[in-house]
């Protein structure tokens, strides 16, 4: 039986969705929209090489912007907006040590890092997915 909501939608393809509440229980499966959006924030922090880097070098230890910039060869401007976005991300957060900041990872920040790393192991390397 075609659902209102499927006009366009073949039988045979409602068909192939498990359960008993078809398209409307897909997408009453779907997370929220403000989880929604905490992935995305997720997503656009771990979309940029320098981001990544600064996870990564975080994850060794809690180091101060002067360090990040020169291992990373790029200037303040450029440095200051990317730990603008992880710090947005709730990713990082900056300590300030007198003249400094040392920033450090989060727990949420770790736990991305974690990912990160997982993502890297890919298929085949112990996950689930065997």
């Amino acid at each position: 039986m075609k659902s209102s909501c499927c006009s366009e939608i073949p039988v045979e393809a409602l068909e192939t969705i498990d359960g008993e509440d078809g398209l409307e229980g897909l997408l009453a499966a779907l997370p929220d929209d403000v989880t929604i959006a905490r992935l995305r924030t997720l997503h656009h922090a771990c979309a940029d090489i320098y981001r990544i880097k600064i996870l990564e070098m975080l994850t060794v230890q809690p180091l101060c912007a002067c360090i990040i910039r020169e291992a990373l060869g790029i200037t303040k401007s450029k440095l200051s907006y990317h730990l603008k976005i992880l710090q947005e991300a709730g990713m990082i957060t900056g300590t300030a040590k007198g003249t400094w900041i040392v920033y450090g990872l989060t727990e949420y920040g770790e736990f991305c890092s974690f990912l990160n790393a997982k993502a890297v192991e890919g298929p085949g390397s112990g996950g689930q997915n065997e």
